[in-house]
């Protein structure tokens, strides 16, 4: 494994799970011997922590995939990228979304190497063909609910691999520097705080959380609700405003919108909600049960290969402010059971999603990918191919 030099392309449009999965990856990788090299724009600040972190990026913005707009583009991208990278010095090309399937599988035909697209959400039939996922020479699903729906999209169960995603485990910080984060924010020593770290969209199940919120309040009064993420839609976060002030809510929400850093707000929160309507396995939910605390989520997509029912959190329903209220104000009542439940959630993701085990399970993708070509039984793509 020694030696493999991979280039990843992602579209950093925006600071997400995707992209922080991206970076820590590409940090971790190294210590399996894979020499990442990372395509990005350089006013990025992800292009200054790769630089800090002494990875090599290529300050080459990658286009958004149109098709029959798209195309055109794409000369001129490879004859800069390829101007910034010598010829042979890649062996392998990963892709970080889906999206940038087209792109990645372009590129990756005129360095004559393999291409790997990591699929890191819930796909539906049309997309798997907009995108062109039958193209790459191997997918990387993040949860077993994203390999089916690839599979009933057509997609060859030999060319999909499962690798949860991991992440970088990180000391709390002190807890003087909680309470006066807690303080900070208008909150008491005994006001219950839930919290969510996601974009502000309807498919986060941003009103469930709303009407949930109005139910927990009934019970507890004091409840805060942090909220740390962007608003890509305005519109949408006036109407969720709109009905938080119908349901006498709007002064226990606390926006805070988008935290490079989420970890001091996660350990500001009691409980962590996530009544997400779909998801593939979300890099926040492994975060926060990193930080010990307990998760009230929604049975969808990757969630439940995460969250244990019972043990590490609990699962409801989507679409369902009822049982998810119920949920958040069983934990809240018995502050032992969820810190049991915080504390259950930190061994899990110690044992079973760290970053280092991502990234040993990415590289024997790697390997498997360039072992396959190499021997003729998958197609080693070569300039002009295809």
């Amino acid at each position: 494994m020694m030696g493999i030099r991979v280039l990843y392309l992602h579209e950093f449009r925006r600071t997400g799970g995707a992209e922080r999965a991206l970076l820590e990856l590409a940090d971790a990788i190294r210590q399996v011997g894979v020499e990442p090299l990372v395509a990005l724009r350089r006013r990025d600040a992800a292009f200054t922590w790769l630089k800090s972190r002494g990875i090599r990026a290529v300050p080459l913005a990658v286009p958004r995939w149109r098709h029959g707009f798209s195309q055109p583009l794409l000369p001129l991208f490879l004859f800069r990228l390829q101007s910034r990278v010598a010829p042979g010095y890649i062996d392998l090309v990963h892709v970080n979304n889906y999206r940038s399937a087209p792109i990645g599988s372009f590129v990756a035909r005129r360095f004559g190497v393999p291409c790997v697209c990591h699929v890191r959400e819930l796909i539906t039939l049309e997309r798997i063909r907009r995108y062109r996922l039958s193209s790459p020479d191997a997918l990387m699903a993040v949860a077993e609910a994203v390999r089916n729906d690839l599979i009933g999209g057509g997609i060859s169960p030999d060319r999909i691999t499962v690798v949860h995603s991991g992440i970088a485990l990180h000391q709390a910080p002190p807890e003087t520097e909680t309470r006066r984060l807690r303080e900070r924010l208008g909150i008491s020593p005994h006001d219950p705080v839930l919290g969510i770290v996601a974009h502000i969209l309807p498919h986060k199940g941003y009103d469930d959380l709303v009407q949930a919120l109005a139910l927990v309040r009934e019970k507890f009064p004091d409840v805060k609700c942090l909220i740390v993420g962007r608003a890509p839609r305005q519109r949408y976060l006036q109407r969720l405003l709109q009905l938080a002030e119908r349901l006498s809510v709007r002064d226990r929400l606390i926006l805070l919108g988008f935290q490079e850093d989420v970890a001091p707000f996660l350990h500001a929160m009691d409980v962590f909600v996530l009544p997400s309507r779909t998801e593939g396995l979300p890099i926040t939910i492994l975060e926060v049960m990193a930080a010990g605390k307990p998760v009230v989520a929604t049975k969808v997509g990757g969630i439940p290969e995460v969250v244990r029912d019972g043990q590490t959190g609990l699962l409801v329903p989507s679409m369902d402010p009822s049982r998810l209220a119920e949920a958040l104000i069983q934990l809240l009542e018995a502050p032992a059971l969820a810190k049991a439940m915080g504390q259950a959630g930190r061994t899990h993701v110690e044992s079973h999603f760290s970053m280092e085990r991502e990234a040993r399970q990415t590289s024997l993708v790697y390997a498997q990918v360039l072992a396959a070509c190499s021997s003729g039984s998958m197609r080693n793509p070569r300039p002009g191919e295809r």
